[in-house]
């Protein structure tokens, strides 16, 4: 009985200790997430007016002149950017951006190649056997854009080059703190959808040219476009986090509650057969 009790207590520390890193983690989740929350909000009007700009700009593009980037070619190879977490503990946040990502690549006949943001998404990649043509960590810091414009540079450099005539982005969309599904989005060429808003009724008069405007512009939206991305599945992936680390923790509690109940039902039993032992031995010496 008493090898019993010490178990339980030892069940109940542990529990608790891991009850407080869990709670921990979620408190540094709910900070990590208002934090990228907040870059994603400052940074919506910038990419917003970039997107009208090119709509105006696109609209005015002559059948002379059409950029690469707007223009379908007969597609031979396709770039798969799959960006995901570089931790685990946020639940199936990782699983499902990778079933989605798998799913995609299995349906295509042409070569695929994989460009990975986040270790878990190289790790998964690599353990099917595919070909990983790039690599990064997940972003440390939300606000150095350095490594996004390296992800940007590399996929427009395998498009211009002619390596793949198509770059497929699979991520995950916030929505809410509880809905961030994974989503497959048309990077490279730029679809024709994203190019058919508001703008094609207008007049304007460009200075410099159409064709000058679109090859700074081009560059620059795929860039934002990426950006964008990346840091909606940061919003997501610690949301996801925050959730798991919750009903981790909430479990704990549970966990602990259970245990107390048991060691204090042991602990009754162990007094009532004591006190059993010292009435069984009164009555035997007659007392």
């Amino acid at each position: 009985m008493a090898q019993s009790l010490r178990k339980l207590r030892r069940k109940i520390k542990t529990t608790r200790d891991i009850g407080q890193i869990t709670r921990a983690m979620k408190l540094v989740a709910a900070a990590r997430l208002k934090r990228v929350q907040q870059l994603v909000a400052a940074s919506r009007p910038y990419y917003e007016q970039l997107q009208r700009v090119l709509e105006h700009v696109a609209a005015a593009t002559t059948e002379e002149f059409a950029h690469p980037y707007l223009i379908p070619r007969e597609v031979g190879a396709i770039a798969v950017l799959v960006i995901g977490g570089d931790r685990g503990l946020c639940g199936a946040f990782n699983s499902n951006l990778w079933a989605a990502a798998s799913e995609f690549i299995q349906s295509q006949t042409v070569p695929v190649q994989v460009i990975t943001v986040g270790r878990r998404m190289e790790r998964l990649a690599r353990r099917q056997g595919l070909e990983v043509l790039e690599s990064w960590p997940g972003v440390r810091d939300p606000r150095d854009v350095s490594q996004m414009r390296e992800v940007s540079d590399l996929v427009r450099r395998l498009y211009e080059q002619g390596k793949v005539d198509r770059v497929q982005a699979i991520y995950a969309d916030f929505v809410s703190m509880v809905r961030h599904p994974a989503v497959s989005r048309q990077i490279l060429p730029i679809p024709e959808a994203d190019l058919s808003g508001a703008g094609r009724d207008e007049e304007y008069i460009f200075e410099p040219p159409v064709a000058q405007l679109l090859t700074r512009l081009l560059p620059r939206a795929i860039e934002a476009e990426i950006c964008n991305i990346i840091l909606n599945t940061q919003v997501a992936e610690q949301a996801a986090r925050m959730i798991a680390m919750s009903a981790a923790t909430d479990n704990a509690e549970k966990m602990i509650s259970g245990l107390t109940r048991q060691l204090n039902r042991a602990r009754q039993e162990e007094i009532t057969a004591e006190l059993m032992d010292v009435v069984g031995g009164a009555q035997a010496i007659g007392l």
